[in-house]
């Protein structure tokens, strides 16, 4: 019997075009979608939204041939890749099989829980709760500048990174957010052979191995180089990555990869002034390569094989 890997969104369950929501990447996801069913698996688009339990989906894209046909009926998913995001699904107790584990979700999730699981290779970081509890803990921080930001938010949302003595004007969008507070790590020195200036460099691993690298640099007069912040993303040879950063990289990899049950996730790294990787985060939630970047298919033939470690 053919079993079944579904790539899992959030969108309503109509039309034929599970994908509408993906723009510059869709063909990305095809293709991934291509090599699952030439893998001899029943390949589909899910929506957490008609996910019943037990591995039931009440509904799905079948994708076939390059073409989605939407099926309103029940069917039983051997294996879940999880593009929604979050932690709220599956939800916990339930017993579905996904990609990655739950436990290894919460770790990239929570960014408190990450330091204290690899905080040897991360900035000093202090846990402040309700944000007017940062004044308190600010002096622990030997730099000038300090970042404040949620413990579990994303895409650089609600971020402070300036002056010990301007934190008391920071004003988050989103009230009620527990904070962590970091020293910063100042990149602007960037990486020999890599970049000049600030940076933020990302390292995708799937089967304990490096399968895409890339680095992130900032707008011209900010400090956040995330994409959502407008961040301006080039893709790198991860041979040309420094030695302490590859260093790090295998130590956390090897140890999450039989901790974990082999997740796939990616490491943030920025270089500070005197050439030391510092780790900003992990996230279980890697952002896919663009059709022409020269490491497409070798970051999606290893999610394939990932799929296949977990299901036969």
């Amino acid at each position: 019997m053919v079993k079944n890997v579904g790539v899992c969104f959030s969108n309503e369950l109509v039309g034929n075009n599970p994908l509408s929501h993906i723009y510059i990447k869709r063909p990305v996801y095809q293709r991934l979608l291509k090599l699952i069913q030439e893998s001899g698996f029943g390949s589909l688009v899910l929506t957490r939204k008609t996910y019943e339990g037990n591995s039931v989906f009440n509904g799905a894209w079948v994708f076939d041939k390059g073409k989605f046909k939407i099926v309103k009926k029940r069917i039983k998913i051997d294996l879940v890749y999880d593009r929604v995001g979050g932690i709220t699904f599956p939800f916990e107790g339930d017993q579905m099989k996904v990609v990655n584990r739950r436990d290894f979700k919460i770790l990239s999730w929570d960014k408190w829980q990450t330091y204290q699981e690899i905080g040897e290779f991360m900035p000093e970081t202090f846990w402040v709760g309700e944000l007017e509890n940062a004044g308190k803990t600010v002096d622990k921080i030997k730099t000038n500048v300090v970042v404040v930001k949620p413990y579990n938010s994303l895409k650089g949302n609600d971020v402070y990174i300036g002056l010990k003595e301007n934190l008391k004007n920071f004003k988050p969008k989103k009230s009620g957010r527990k904070y962590i507070l970091q020293e910063f790590v100042d990149t602007s020195c960037g990486i020999p052979n890599l970049t000049e200036g600030m940076h933020d460099l990302r390292v995708a691993i799937v089967n304990n191995k490096v399968v895409w690298s890339h680095i992130r640099v900032p707008m011209e007069g900010k400090l956040l180089a995330n994409s959502a912040q407008g961040g301006n993303l080039t893709e790198i040879d991860y041979e040309k990555a420094p030695k302490g950063v590859k260093k790090i990289v295998k130590d956390i990899s090897n140890r999450f990869y039989k901790k974990y049950d082999n997740p796939i996730f990616s490491i943030d790294f920025g270089i500070n002034e005197k050439g030391e990787p510092k780790i900003f985060e992990i996230n279980d939630q890697i952002g896919f390569p663009k059709w022409e970047m020269k490491n497409r298919d070798v970051f999606l033939n290893a999610l394939v094989e990932n799929f296949k470690s977990k299901i036969t």
